[in-house]
Parts: C-alpha cells; structure tokens; sequence
C-alpha cells in the first residue's frame, strides 16, 4: 500500500513538472544514446510517447516545502507543510506557518501557529506581482486566481487597507487589459502606517483595484477607534502616483468667515490633457458671493522644454457694517514660468518667467509674508535667435516691472533686438608681420523696437493703457580700438552715434489763470461760512501730446587714457605682513554737439510765471519718451577724469602658518570732469564713492559724497562763483550717503566663531573636553541651519538752500527669517520677524510651529499685525490629505486694514 502510495505522488510530480501551458500532450525528448529493444519494456518513457495531461492540470510547476515537517495525505490527495511553509507558483508567492495544498482542487489554504504563549506566528504573506498583503488566514485557488482572505492587511502605495474578509481576483493572463481586484467587507483604509491605525475610512463595501483605484460605499471616518460624525455617502479615490487620470481635487481648507460664511479653497478637477500636459482648475467658494477661481498648467517634454502656466481671478465681496452694502473688489493673477532644454534647438532659445498681478491679488488672497512684503514684481520671457557662422542675432523679449506700493505697472512688449557681434572691418584676413593698429578696430551695431504700456494696477487691462502707449526704435553704432602706449598707457578711442525715432512728441503752451485753493471758514454756530481762495500758483503749463513721426540724433567721440600704478609696503613682524595700494587713474577727452541749438527743434520754452513773461522752463520735445531726449548739457568739449583706488592687506595669526590676504576697500572712486566749451561752471561736481565688506562678507558698507567746487544762491541754483573764492573751500560739501547691510547665516556665524584665537591646551584630557564642548557649539547652531538675520541701516547728509547741513536716518531695520528644528517632531518657522527702529514698529511679523503626530500633522500659523492666523490638524500630503481639522481667521475678518 505504502509502495503504491509512493508511485502515485511521484507520479503526480512528474505530471505537475512536464504540464506546459495550452496544451495536453508532450513529446519526449530522444535521449543521446540509443535504446536497446531488450531493455525497452523496463523502461517508463521512451523516445516518442506521448503523454497525456489533464485539462484540469496547472500550466506550469508548482514549488512548496517547509523547515518543520511535510506529510501527505494521499487519499485526500493533500500536503501539510509546518513550519516556514512556502507554495511558489508562477508569480504567486505564499509564505505562512502552517498550509495545506490541495493539489486535486488546486486550493491552498495557510494560517499561522500559535506559539508556546498562545500568539500567532507565521502570519500568511501572499506575494502576487507587485501585490503584498498580510492575513490571518487565506485559501487561494490557483487555477480561478480567486482566493479569500481573513483580517486582512494589504498595501496600495501609501493607501493601506485592513479587511476583516477579503475576496480578491488575479488578473486573466491571456487578457493584458484585464486587472486584480479585492473585494472587501468591513474594511478600513488609511494612509497611516501603524499597526493599529490611527485613523481611517470605515466601509461596509469597498472595492480596490491595485495601482488605480479605490471606490468605496458609505463610509464613516473614524480617529482612534472612534466614529465620527462626518459621513461620505459614496467615494473613489486614485491611488497610482504614476499615471495621471481625471480625479476630484478636494479642497485644502475649510473656513468660515463673518464677512464671507462658510467657503471651500482650491476645491477643483485634474484634467490630463495628453501626454505632455497637466490642467488643474481649482477654486474658492464662499456663501455669502465671494468666489475666485484659478487655473494652473504643467508641461513638460523630455530634452525639449518644461514651464508650468497659472492664471488666477478673484472677486471678494464684503460688506459694509455701518452702511449694511456691499463692495465688491475684483484682482488678477499671471505666472507663467517656461524652460528649454539646453540641447533642444542648437541656434534658438525660449524661456523666462512672467508674474503680472492686478489690484494687489497676492495681498488680498494670502497671508504668508512672502506674498504680503513682496512689493516689487517684474517679468522676463524672451526668445532669442542666432545664425550660426553669421556675426548677428535677433531677440524679442517681454519685461515688465511693477511696484505694489505704488500700483504702478511698465510692460515692454514686444520688444525687438537686433544686434551685431564685435566686427573687424580692416582686418586683413592674412595677416603677415604684427597686428597694426587699424585693425584692432571694432565695429558695433544695435537695433531695437520696442512697446511701452504704463499704467496702474487697476486700469492695467483698460483701453486707455492701449491707447497711452508708447512705441519708437532706435539704432547705435560705435566704434572703438585700444592699443598701449609708453608701453604703460592703454588708449582707447570712441566714437558712437545713437538715432531715435518717435511717433509721439510734446508740446507745452501756458495758461495765465492762476491756480487757486478754495477754503470754507465756518462761523461759530456753523450757520455762516465764508470762502477764501490762496493762489497756489500765477499760470500753469499746458502738455499736448502730437502723434507723427519725429527723430533726434546723439553724436559723441572720446579718447581716454588709463594705467595702473602699484604701492607695497611690508612689514616683518606682527599681525599685518603687508600693505598694498593699487590706484587706477583714467582721463579722458569727451566731445559731444550742442543740443540746444534752435536748428535742430530739439527742445522749446514755455513760461511759467503770468507776473514775468521773461521767465521761461526749458523742455524737450521728447520729454516722456520710450527711449529718452537728448541731454541739456549744450556743448561738451570735457576732459573727465577718474582715480580708483583698491587697499589690500597680508595678516598672519598666530595660529596661521601662511598669511592671509584681505581686502580692506574694494572701490574708492573720485571723479568728475571739466568742459571747455562751457560758458560758465566749467567745472563739475566731483563725485566720491567707495564699498567695503567687513566680518568675513557679513557686513557690506556703501558710501557715496558730491562734492562742487561752486556755491548755490538762494533758491538752490549752482552759480558761476568758486566756494574758495566766497568761503575759503576748495570743494563745498554738497550730499553724502552711508549705508550698512549686514546679512548672517549659520555658516558665517561659525566661521566668525572659527575665527577667534583659541587658547593652547597641552592636556589630551582638555583637548578632548575642547572638542567636546566645540561639538555642542555646533549642534546647537545647527538648529538655525536655515536661520538668517539681515540688518540695514543708512544715514544721509544734505546741505540746504541756507548753507545747513541737515542730517537723517533713512532706514534702520532688522528682520528675522528661518526654520528652527527643535526636535524630530517639533519645528518653529519665522516667516519674517522684524522691527522698524525709525518708524518704531513690527514690521510684519509671522510665526508659525509644526507637530509631527506621525500620520498627522498639527501646524499653527500667526500674522499679528494683520490680526490673521491658522491652525490645522491634517492627515500628512497623500491620497487622504483631504482630511483636516481647520481653525482660522482671514484677512475679511481681521482687525487689520489692508
């Protein structure tokens, strides 16, 4: 019995391991040697039997054992495995503690085994593909690929769903478009990954698809075992981060606020438009009728180009308590940030960034201080375009600027440049012998056309910003060389010549009616008023402006001169090895026509008294225009000259076995120029400016001094006396500026630290308490990794109309910005932190901390000098980041005016 026993399992194996898919026979390979006809009836197969398989049998072998015992059940045609039991079939992989394998009914069933204490071990671990999931038991048929599965835990990139009782179905092989699906009953899914889950979606009915889907019937969200009241009738949710599919985007805040009600923010749709384009449309709703809505695009094509696209409109509405009406404020938002590939196009380039805002939208839509102290924002997108072996090149550009303070917005667009590379018209193409002078020659040339709108941020898209448009072309043209002379001297000779065209010019007439100011003076009763009028002003001046084309002409021709000259002094001992001064002197002869000449109609006068007809304003025609007006300097025939000075120095400590160099003053620069040709104040005011940088970089200073040879009268007008001749000066003191901006990061701070003498120890023991303590010093400072502290300050000095030099601090701030890591799960931001000393204020403050409660997060986040803040507890970025428990008051309801 046994014998037979024996024969019919290795029979079984035989048939299990030769069983080919799609077919019931199997040919018998001819073994190399041939078979004698005596010894062919001992033999089971030979060459050319066929052997029949059942249609019932697998496709393909199947693999099981375990490290505790095996035993098989042959009259129920069954194997139990104990003890690190495994079945391999295909791409199915099942591991558990103890199986049974029914290969009649190609079933598999597996659990685990209790230990000594009573707990489970071996808990069964199903492995399909990419599919994984954990049991407390399972039967799997391998030849439907529908198993169940009991407390079941099983993972669906970051959606973990635990199933009380699971049915799953493995996808058809012969159909590719087929997938796996698991049907559960009772299940939770959650995104967080403890064993026992702190939240999670409760479901009577859930269906999952792996890698695309989880859709769910009516469902209850629980946190810490505990049923909320919050219900979700029905839901479907995307769980493949690889590919992109039409989805719901749920909002990222729940707010409610007295002057709006109840709203959503960025509730929305994602649309994949393609292979190469993203469109998410969000949008934020209120009760009460405030609503904005934005849309916001990725692209992107490998080695061609990437950007994304966003275009956001918001229209608030709030309500006037002491009247009971209602405003309604309406912004604009434009961004659009485009990349190309550095290979795309070997001749051609596209890329930039546009950030356009109307009516102040970042300020009234966010909070954060980025958004609210940004108050400069500007545009750059161009394409530019070159011929290879060709020595020119084109661009196009769009740029912007525009300034949130003032609401003031200056667009260029579009805006053309032709130009010229460096061109050598007398250079001989065989040149024998040295260069000659002549063919160091250079010839430039400049082309531009460009479109100017200036407006303000509310009637930026009006008709009137089109049709005060400004639009004109100009051409530059130089020439230049420079050779040595003296063999110290550089001489560098210019000419250029610049044209302009215009299609808007400007004329001023006068108009003698005085401008007068109205003022009521009421009696005491207030039933009696009288008005009074003060003249403001005796006529005012008129601007017309006149469309047609006109032109003006600059022509300039230098020669300059230039060398430098090196001063050294060493020293043998002590903390300064050296000094060095270099000094770098430049003069040079300008000559340029005189504009005002009436021939050319360059520039007219208007009057500007009605009391004297005699007293008269200059002005130019081109006054306004797109690329300027010609200067009113009249004549030049100037000499100017320069002297730079740079100071360096070579320090050596005692702790330094080379001396370092440093630079003591950057830039000490003294200039101005004298002019011939002039009839009177022939000479300039002379110009003094200078940098420096101290404390290893952190401190930057700026200083700038005029300084004129000439006095002022009494309304503030440089005249031809010398302030030697009426004060004993050589230069009268005229303005000055000092300003200090000191920036300290964490690295600046330590090298400062770095820096400092440190004491000599020869005990090992005080050296390692040394290092010990240098340790913690930068374990601390660490904390302030991202930490950054930036003081400005400047001082200005000017000298008025009465001789006085009047003194003032024209800023003096101190701002904060960073990110403290105080623990793994604790973090304080400053958004800014900062105080105006001359205004004596917070100059908008922000705060905010972040508790990591493992698969939540709870952050809070202050503006108090806008009275707003928020605070939420939400589920960390995933597939349920949707959940939250938001608290906040917006920039409606605050106390702060904006």
């Amino acid at each position: 019995m046994k014998t037979n026993a024996l024969i019919t399992f290795l029979c079984w194996l035989a048939t299990a391991y030769f069983a080919v898919a799609q077919t019931d026979t199997l040919q018998a390979v001819p073994d190399t040697l041939p078979v004698s006809a005596s010894s062919r009836q001992d033999t089971l197969l030979l060459p050319g039997d066929v052997i029949r398989l059942s249609g019932d049998s697998l496709d393909a072998p199947v693999d099981y054992g375990a490290t505790d015992s095996m035993v098989l059940d042959n009259d129920e045609k069954k194997i139990y495995l104990y003890g690190n039991a495994f079945v391999n079939y295909t791409d199915i992989s099942l591991k558990a503690g103890f199986i049974v394998f029914d290969w009649e009914n190609n079933l598999v069933y597996a659990e685990g085994i209790p230990d000594s204490t009573g707990t489970m071990e071996g808990i069964p671990e199903f492995n399909q593909g990419d599919q994984v999931f954990n049991a407390q038991r399972m039967r799997y048929n391998f030849k439907t690929g529908k198993g169940i599965v009991y407390d079941v835990t099983t993972q669906q990139n970051d959606v973990i769903v635990h199933g009380a009782k699971t049915k799953f179905i493995s996808a058809e092989k012969k159909d590719t478009t087929s997938n796996d699906i698991f049907f559960s009953e009772n299940a939770l899914f959650t995104t967080c990954t403890a064993e026992h889950p702190h939240f999670g979606i409760r479901s009577r009915k859930q269906k999952v698809v792996p890698n695309k889907l989880v859709i769910v019937g009516p469902s209850q969200l629980e946190i810490m075992d505990v049923p909320t009241p919050i219900w979700l009738p029905f839901g479907f949710f995307p769980i493949n981060k690889q590919t992109r599919s039409t989805g719901l985007l749920f909002p990222s805040d729940y707010e409610y606020s007295n002057q709006w009600g109840f709203g959503l923010r960025d509730v929305g749709w994602f649309f994949p438009l393609g292979e190469h384009v993203n469109l998410a449309l969000r949008s934020d709703i209120y009760l009460k009728g405030t609503w904005g809505i934005n849309a916001s695009s990725d692209y992107r094509k490998r080695y061609k180009y990437a950007g994304n696209l966003r275009l956001g409109f918001d229209s608030r509405k709030v309500e006037n308590l002491s009247t009971a009406d209602f405003t309604r404020t309406k912004s604009l938002s434009l961004t659009w940030s485009h990349r190309q590939e550095s290979g795309a196009h070997p001749s051609a380039r596209f890329g930039g960034s546009i950030n356009i805002q109307t009516n102040n939208y970042q300020n009234r839509v966010y909070n954060d201080a980025a958004n609210v102290l940004n108050a400069q924002l500007s545009s750059n997108m161009s394409f530019d375009k070159s011929w290879p072996g060709k020595p020119y090149s084109l661009s196009a550009s769009f740029n912007h600027t525009q300034n949130r303070l003032t609401r003031s917005v200056s667009i260029n667009f579009p805006d053309f440049r032709f130009l010229t590379q460096s061109l050598y018209p007398f250079k001989r193409k065989e040149r024998v012998g040295e260069e000659r002078w002549y063919e160091t020659i250079v010839l430039r040339y400049t082309g531009e056309a460009r479109n100017r709108f200036e407006s303000s941020d509310t009637t930026l898209f009006t008709q009137k910003t089109l049709d005060d448009a400004k639009f004109g072309a100009k051409h530059d043209v130089s020439a230049s060389t420079s050779f040595k002379v003296l063999k110290y001297f550089n001489l560098n000779p210019n000419v250029s010549y610049r044209e302009v065209w215009q299609w808007r010019s400007i004329d001023k007439n006068f108009n003698p009616a005085p401008v007068l100011k109205a003022d009521t003076v009421y009696s005491s009763d207030s039933t009696q008023f009288q008005v009074t009028y003060d003249t403001l002003a005796y006529g005012s001046q008129l601007i017309d402006t006149l469309m047609g084309f006109r032109s003006f002409r600059e022509f300039s021709a230098s020669l300059s001169l230039n060398t430098r000259v090196f001063g050294t002094l060493n020293f043998g001992k002590g903390f300064l090895r050296s000094f060095r001064h270099e000094l770098r002197p430049s003069i040079s002869l300008v000559f340029s026509p005189n504009y005002l000449n009436p021939s050319l109609g360059y520039f007219d006068e208007v009057q500007r008294d009605s009391r004297n007809p005699a007293l008269v304003d200059r002005y130019s025609i081109f006054d306004g225009g797109i690329f300027g007006s010609p200067p009113q300097s009249g004549q030049q025939m100037a000499l100017s000259y320069s002297l730079n000075n740079i100071f360096q120095a070579k320090v050596q400590s005692k702790r330094d076995t080379i001396a370092r160099k440093i630079k003591l003053i950057d830039n000490l620069v003294m200039g101005g120029n004298y002019n011939f040709a002039a009839d009177s104040l022939k000479f300039s005011p002379v110009s003094v400016s200078t940098t420096a940088r101290f404390f290893k970089g952190a401190t930057t200073m700026g200083f700038f001094a005029l300084l004129d040879p000439y006095i002022k009268d009494a309304t503030g007008r440089r005249i031809n006396v010398f302030a030697w001749d009426d004060r004993k000066q050589v230069l009268r003191f005229e303005s000055a500026s000092l300003r200090f901006n000191t920036d300290l990061t964490v690295g600046k701070i330590r090298a400062m630290f770095q820096g400092k003498e440190e004491a000599v120890v020869e005990d090992v023991r005080n050296r390692e308490q040394q290092q010990q303590i240098q340790a913690e010093e930068e374990d601390f400072l660490s904390l302030f990794e991202n930490f950054s502290i930036s003081h400005n300050i400047d001082f200005s000095w000017q000298t008025g109309t009465d001789g006085k030099t009047r003194f003032e601090v024209g800023s003096n701030s101190l701002n904060c910005r960073g990110n403290v890591q105080l623990t793994k799960n604790w973090a304080i931001s400053v958004g800014n932190f900062g105080y105006d000393f001359k205004n004596q204020g917070l100059s908008y403050p922000s705060f905010g901390f972040t508790r990591d409660l493992h698969c939540w997060v709870m952050d809070f986040s202050w503006q108090p000098q806008r009275g707003t803040y928020s605070f939420n507890i939400r589920v960390k970025p995933g597939t349920l980041e949707f959940i939250k428990i938001p608290y906040q008051r917006n920039n409606a309801d605050a106390s702060a005016v904006f």
